[in-house]
């Protein structure tokens, strides 16, 4: 029944531990939140548990109806973050039995080896409440985490023998492993992939739970036997498989469905506030199993949407609504329909930390293993490219630990990103215009990435740099590299009247500004991208081609035909001319596969995983990946007929960067999930 967010980009909120409002700050009796929920009937202790969280320990919390509860409480579900066993014990404390046991004997130890596994599954972790709950009552509860990556039938099985190998014997007894004849039951049966694994502690009914993706719900739907009248129409819908260990496919499985929006968009990078209208939903047929339709109707079109909300010092968004309906289905036969209402925090800095996608592989094995070691092994820093005032030593590292935010805490990362955050120190303890390293003027894209990094580490700006953010920055125009002609004209001894293209507005500097949600202004830049993007005038000035600056964007924040068009586009005629043929090669998979992977479909993400997998077989296959186009000052169309300069170091050249810690943070930061 989780809030599945479709690439939950959730907010890790850096607020003081004495400032750390609940949600009952959002949830008050006039609220969005608390139209949307009352009508769920929730009891007095579900308010108080779900009010008492704080949005730093469950950035998301819901209720489902059941239409055979429709006369009970909903189950009750939240999301933590939190994989500390202290933290736990706290925010159970006023669920669990005044011994601190739950489910008949079981202690929050006992869930060590699930709710602290790091090399299957993402950071966080659902606390779904199907019993009707009593202050320390020890009602039993289960648990769901989101695998890194979709995985296959085989690899489900082995990953899943592993972790029950960690399990106490308790556990073990409560959680017996699916048998033969269940895993044969799945090999007929389409699917893409187990994105969720979970487990039930009921003491008397206790097993695994799983969550498959779907890539082609008409071929699921004909091996389920889900026929019409029913199913009519449902393949056009977003669906997922739900399956329980205790019983094969035949005997019971639940769909779930998800609204016509997260086709081609995400719950958090919807633009606006998220369809809550009957239209998203299919039409069902009549059946004694459903919620009354009237009851469901209203489901349908409840929403929160709040843009802006005080948070402490901190300025957070709320979305929520009907996430999800679930069809139960048992013996061939519909017997429950649910409905999953929720609300999740989903701006205030994009941190992206929740939605960590690491594909599971052999440790050591796979790109994101080798983008790891990269960066990791970079003992003087995470400079880049070789232009004449030599390696970028601001512009690259600062890009770096803004894209690599959510990565700090990675055990194989932490001591490389820290080194590198306390060679800027200075800059980030005094913020100041930067540009491409000490060396060079100051330039728009540098410093806005010094914004970005200032927001994902917390840390205040300053009145110099925003004024020099604000000086390039035109609303109706866009935003520019340089907004004074004179110092770079004079760094590389040109006249100012010479600047006319280099101090034009550029899209892909445009896109880094709209990339951060949290940036000031954000909102404008955003709605001009999307205006050049709708009038067909976008274009990136800085690179050969889009894809690049395109994976910036959150997933779900670019229309699908924008994102089609950019597969289909190719280096300029002038610039695959400049370029040897495996340059060319690589650097258009690359950019082609940050795109599959941010924007994609589940299949064009699995095409884009396995695109990096040629790509990046070692860690210093990163080198050279990408290239930098350096236009003359004053010509304003890249993409003109032009004679590049391969591997210059000024101006009208196409420059490889050598070093490969840009590619390998912008690899990683494109590991987000996408459901």
């Amino acid at each position: 029944m989780v809030f599945s967010g479709g690439g939950c980009h959730h907010v890790a909120l850096g607020v003081e531990l004495c400032m750390r409002p609940s949600w009952d700050t959002f949830w008050t009796d006039d609220s969005l939140i608390e139209a949307m929920l009352a009508p769920l009937a929730p009891s007095a202790v579900q308010r108080q548990f779900l009010q008492g969280l704080t949005p730093v320990d469950a950035p998301a919390i819901g209720l489902e109806l059941s239409s055979r509860g429709l006369r009970r409480r909903p189950h009750m579900a939240a999301w933590l973050l939190s994989g500390r066993l202290q933290r736990w014990s706290a925010l159970l404390q006023p669920l669990v039995r005044a011994d601190g046991t739950f489910a008949s004997g079981l202690t929050v130890e006992d869930l060590q080896p699930f709710i602290q596994s790091q090399d299957l599954f993402d950071r966080e972790t659902w606390l779904e409440y199907t019993q009707p709950l009593r202050r320390q009552g020890g009602q039993p509860f289960l648990l769901f985490r989101h695998t890194r990556r979709p995985l296959r039938l085989d690899e489900l099985r082995q990953q899943l023998e592993s972790l029950y190998g960690r399990l106490g014997s308790r556990l073990q007894q409560r959680l017996p492993l699916p048998s033969d004849a269940w895993w044969q039951s799945l090999q007929q049966i389409p699917q893409a992939g187990a994105d969720q694994l979970g487990i039930d502690l009921d003491p008397l009914q206790g097993g695994w739970r799983f969550l498959f993706g779907v890539t082609d719900p008409q071929a699921l739907l004909a091996a389920l036997g889900f026929e019409p009248p029913l199913g009519a129409g449902l393949e056009a819908f977003p669906l997922a498989l739900a399956l329980d260990s205790r019983q094969v496919v035949a005997n019971r499985y639940c769909l779930e469905v998800f609204p016509r929006y997260r086709q081609d968009h995400t719950i958090i990078g919807y633009p606006g506030e998220i369809p809550a209208d009957v239209d998203q939903w299919p039409a069902w047929t009549p059946h004694p199993a459903l919620i009354p339709p009237t009851r469901l109707k209203a489901l349908m079109q409840a929403s929160v949407h709040v843009p802006s909300v005080a948070y402490g010092s901190q300025q957070l968004a709320l979305r929520g609504g009907l996430s999800h309906q679930k069809l139960v289905v048992e013996e061939g036969q519909l017997v429950d329909h649910k409905a999953y209402l929720g609300v999740m925090v989903t701006a205030a800095k994009t941190t992206q930390a929740a939605s960590v996608a690491v594909p599971e592989r052999a440790r050591g094995s796979s790109p994101v293993d080798h983008a790891i070691q990269w960066l990791s092994q970079a003992t003087d820093g995470w400079f880049g490219f070789a232009l004449s005032p030599g390696r970028s030593d601001q512009w690259v590292p600062l890009a770096c630990l803004a894209l690599l935010a959510q990565w700090r805490d990675e055990p194989q990362l932490m001591e490389a990103y820290a080194r590198q955050r306390d060679a800027l120190e200075p800059l980030l303890q005094a913020p100041q215009p930067v540009g491409y390293s000490r060396v060079t003027p100051a330039d728009l894209d540098s410093s806005i990435w010094l914004r970005r990094c200032l927001l994902s580490l917390q840390r205040p700006s300053s009145a110099s740099l925003d004024r020099f953010l604000a000086s390039g920055w035109s609303r109706d125009v866009g935003i520019s590299t340089y907004s004074d002609p004179q110092p770079i004209a004079a760094f590389i001894q040109r006249q100012p009247v010479e600047m006319a293209a280099w101090c034009a507005p550029h899209d892909c500097v445009l896109i880094n500004w709209a990339a951060d949600p949290s940036m000031p202004k954000s909102g404008a830049a955003l709605q001009h991208l999307r205006d050049r993007l709708n009038e067909g005038r976008f274009r990136s000035y800085w690179w050969p081609l889009d894809g690049l600056i395109f994976s910036l964007m959150p997933r779900g924040s670019l229309p699908r035909g924008v994102v089609k068009a950019c597969l289909q586009q190719s280096l300029s005629p002038a610039v695959e001319r400049a370029l040897p043929p495996l340059h060319a090669e690589r650097c258009q998979a690359f950019n082609r596969a940050l795109l599959l992977i941010r924007h994609g479909t589940v299949a064009e993400q699995q095409q884009g995983d396995a695109v990096m997998a040629t790509l990046i077989r070692r860690p210093e296959d990163f080198r050279d990946l990408l290239v930098m186009q350096l236009p003359q000052p004053d010509q304003l169309d890249p993409d003109a007929d032009v004679h590049w300069l391969w591997k210059g170091r000024m101006e009208g050249s196409l420059a490889p960067d050598p070093e490969g810690y840009l590619a390998a943070a912008l690899f990683l930061a494109t590991q987000v999930r996408s459901k």
